[in-house]
């Protein structure tokens, strides 16, 4: 092979790479859209299809759960936003020059309390719900739960599974 040839194959390769990066590429934005991605079970109707489906609700019993849910939302969406906007102000004391130590606890203090009223409040409504069922229900609503804290806390590291 002369120089020319050579010169011509590598630039149709780094072309044809070229080409296939931008093709993944745009393949995998398109794919991951924040608004289709699967948000493991938390449309509105994730819950009210489990406790149809897993935990064996009756027509009135997810009719009560729709009320019940929608006390529910009304009172903490300002609780979640009363959170978000505390952490906010919290970590904006970062940007400050000289902050105190009290300033700083002060911050803590007010996120800790506006968490311990949500937490409160997610206790009673599941507490409300579980008092929805009936006794046979309830062990199949107890397994349910647990499921639903994990994805409300979090899942452990594979470090801290045991």
């Amino acid at each position: 092979m002369n120089n020319d040839t050579k010169t011509k194959s590598l630039i149709t390769i780094i072309i044809f790479l070229l080409i296939t990066n931008i093709a993944m590429l745009i393949f995998f934005v398109v794919q991951s859209k924040p608004a289709e991605r699967r948000e493991r079970n938390h449309e509105s109707n994730g819950m009210y299809k489990s406790l149809q489906n897993d935990v064996g609700f009756s027509k009135d019993q997810l009719n009560q759960y729709k009320v019940l849910r929608e006390e529910q939302m009304k009172k903490v969406h300002p609780m979640f936003d009363e959170l978000r906007e505390a952490k906010k102000d919290f970590y904006t004391l970062i940007n400050s020059g000289q902050v105190s130590d009290s300033l700083v606890d002060a911050g803590a203090d007010s996120i800790a309390q506006k968490q311990k009223r949500l937490d409160l409040q997610m206790f009673g409504y599941f507490k409300n719900l579980r008092a929805m069922c009936t006794g046979e229900q309830k062990q199949k609503f107890d397994s349910l739960m647990k499921k639903v804290v994990v994805r409300m806390i979090g899942r452990p590291g594979q470090a801290h599974k045991k």
